[in-house]
């Protein structure tokens, strides 16, 4: 069956481009699990119905079963061949619905885990990235995450240092860094307000 470019995330998924730093089993970045009803701060997109879309070559997409997540479903994103020097070229980026105002903080949780690990590793990369997809290509997240092979919830966080509005922004996952299958489950990216607020 041919995969349609843009994938809306089932609803037993929602129930339950510079170099950046690096992290692996950190506990700022692996956290205890949070759900919607629970995830601290307001949501700036709609969990139930995020347009993923996948974009670059070497790559194959596609909802699959998968033990260990909420929901039981996941979108599993395989990477062919590797594009280490532009890992944002293999990538899956989707908009949110509330613009991003300067000295609002981000927190993105998501549940992922590396089905196939790269060669000779015992963790897969990927990019979180949250930002505006015209020039100047800046961010307001921007981490590098190993994911291992075990279902996991992870967070990751930044403040804006200047408005994103919607038009000319998105979020999302760059994939490229190594030939591998990831897996990702629900997602949920909120603003916890200014520090004036």
């Amino acid at each position: 069956m041919r995969l349609v470019k843009k994938i809306a995330v089932a609803t037993a998924l929602v129930g339950a481009m510079a170099a950046a730093p690096l992290a692996m089993a950190d506990p700022n970045f692996e956290v205890e699990p949070v759900t919607q009803s629970t995830v601290p701060g307001d949501l700036i997109h709609n969990p139930m119905a995020i347009q993923w879309e996948p974009e670059g070559g070497n790559k194959r997409v596609s909802i699959v079963e998968s033990e260990g997540v909420p929901g039981r479903q996941a979108i599993e994103f395989q990477v062919k061949r590797k594009n280490t020097r532009k890992p944002w070229d293999i990538r899956m980026r989707a908009p949110f619905d509330a613009s991003v105002s300067a000295g609002e903080q981000i927190d993105i949780y998501f549940w992922a885990r590396a089905s196939q690990l790269p060669r000779s590793r015992d963790a897969g990369k990927i990019g979180v990235v949250l930002g505006r997809n015209v020039k100047p290509h800046d961010t307001v997240v921007n981490q590098e995450i190993m994911p291992t092979a075990d279902w996991k919830m992870y967070k990751v966080s930044g403040v804006a240092d200047r408005d994103f509005p919607t038009d000319e922004s998105d979020m999302g996952f760059n994939m490229g860094f190594a030939k591998q299958t990831i897996e990702l489950g629900p997602f949920f990216a909120v603003t916890r307000g200014t520090a004036a607020e």
